[in-house]
């Protein structure tokens, strides 16, 4: 498992082969990671060997990946909250630093556009994005960017700072955050426009194991 700043280190270089072709040299490294010292940068690779994503030789241009088309797959994702797919009453705040390894595909090689969400909660085990279902416990990707509301989504809804998962409908001045459950005890959140709700993220995934 590598740390986010050896990630980092490791998607500069393998972005750096794909478009030039050839390995980056200690000093260009360097300038990429906005370094200082050539010695933080030796230290990263020394990791990264000790690791076996990458081999090293005594040449300019000597750092190899373990494959042509570069040896990591995937990027960190950091799991920030629980959200709560109940009713919301889980305050919106670390939950500490964790994160999944996800693959590039998945999110376009973009993760700083990208969060994980730890779901408490069966308000939403019903509701399927991906013809997977979000249960208690799921694991679901957030992204950042995707903002316009629609009634067949699911979003991340902040009210009055806590998290919670639903589906949206507006009616007048009225706002509905709906559950999707087979436990027919949940209910609507039933809001005005005046209340303290931000919506600004969509579920775009999900994931259970």
């Amino acid at each position: 498992m590598l740390t986010e700043k050896q990630q980092y280190v490791l998607d500069i270089i393998t972005k750096y082969i794909w478009e030039n072709a050839k390995s980056p040299t200690i000093e260009e490294l360097t300038l990429l990671l906005n370094q200082k010292s050539k010695r933080w940068v030796v230290q990263y690779l020394e990791a990264l060997e000790k690791k076996w994503f990458l081999t090293r030789g005594r040449g300019y241009r000597s750092i190899n990946l373990w494959n042509s088309i570069g040896f990591q797959t995937t990027m960190n994702i950091p799991i920030l909250w629980y959200a709560n797919a109940w009713t919301p009453l889980v305050d919106a705040v670390e939950a500490g630093y964790w994160v999944l390894p996800i693959s590039k595909k998945i999110i376009s090689w973009d993760e700083k556009n990208y969060f994980i969400l730890k779901v408490e909660g069966t308000s939403m085990n019903n509701f399927q994005v991906k013809w997977k279902t979000i249960e208690n416990g799921s694991y679901v990707l957030i992204k950042k960017d995707d903002t316009t509301l629609n009634n067949s989504d699911a979003f991340l809804f902040l009210v009055n700072w806590s998290a919670t998962l639903k589906k949206y409908k507006r009616d007048t001045d009225l706002i509905y955050l709906l559950p999707e459950s087979n436990d027919t005890y949940h209910k609507p959140i039933i809001l005005s426009e005046d209340d303290n709700i931000m919506v600004n993220w969509k579920v775009v995934d999900v994931f259970s194991f």
